[in-house]
């Protein structure tokens, strides 16, 4: 009977022929399936999943109770994978292996011996992993709605606040206008008024002075009708008083 290790290598080499992408399990990001599985692949979209059997002894009975536990465990993963398969020594007769639980639930079974590697019954695609994947995406979009519609309204709040600060600065600005033509208006009359002030012509008050010249008697004519000799004359007679 072949070895545990003999299929892995031969599983490894008859996917890789057939243009299957070889994956590393810590590519999955699934620790679970480490322990589950031995090989991985990818296939386009769709995910293989490889699971070695080597029974622990020859009992057709015991190996059939192994295997069918073993796709109770695999399919507990299936929202892991798209494909699996469960690859059993070709020494192993079908007769051993439960075929119909294999396919009902989807289960590939590959033969491997140590001239050959032959597919027994084909894989099913489950499309688990791609519906969660789905709905996985689906919760994402949600999500980006959900904040987008957060965004949407805060930026509503936001844009009625900038509005109304507008309104107030508008306000503001009719009332700087009005004062700053209130402004000009006085501007305005006070420079006229200086400007009537300088064309204005200065006005002195001349305070006449009326003398009253009394004609002097007794003396020639030229002499008492000379109103400055009667004025002389006035000023003496105030000094001696």
């Amino acid at each position: 009977m072949v070895t545990r290790e003999v299929i892995v290598s031969k599983l490894k080499e008859y996917f890789l022929e057939r243009g299957f992408e070889f994956l590393l399990p810590e590519e999955l990001k699934a620790e679970k399936l480490i322990a589950e599985f031995d090989l991985f692949f990818r296939d386009g979209n769709n995910v293989i999943a490889v699971k070695a059997y080597t029974p622990r002894d020859f009992l057709a009975s015991q190996i059939k109770k192994e295997l069918e536990l073993i796709a109770v465990d695999i399919l507990k993963c299936r929202e892991y994978y798209d494909k699996v398969y469960v690859a059993v020594p070709e020494s192993l007769g079908l007769i051993k292996i439960p075929r119909e639980v294999f396919e009902s639930a989807g289960i590939g079974i590959i033969k491997v011996g140590e001239e050959r590697v032959e597919e027994k019954l084909p894989a099913r695609a489950l499309g688990i992993r791609k519906a969660l994947a789905y709905e996985e995406y689906a919760q994402k979009i949600n999500l980006i709605r959900s904040e987008l519609s957060n965004l949407a309204e805060k930026m509503g709040e936001n844009v009625l606040e900038l509005k109304n600060e507008v309104k107030f600065l508008r306000q503001e600005l009719e009332q700087l206008r009005k004062s700053l033509k209130i402004l000009e208006n006085e501007i305005r009359i006070l420079k006229r008024k200086q400007t009537d002030d300088i064309k204005k012509p200065l006005q002195i008050a001349e305070k006449s002075e009326e003398i009253s010249i009394e004609k002097m008697e007794g003396y020639p004519d030229f002499i008492s009708d000379n109103p400055w000799v009667s004025l002389l004359a006035k000023r003496g007679r105030e000094d001696e008083a």
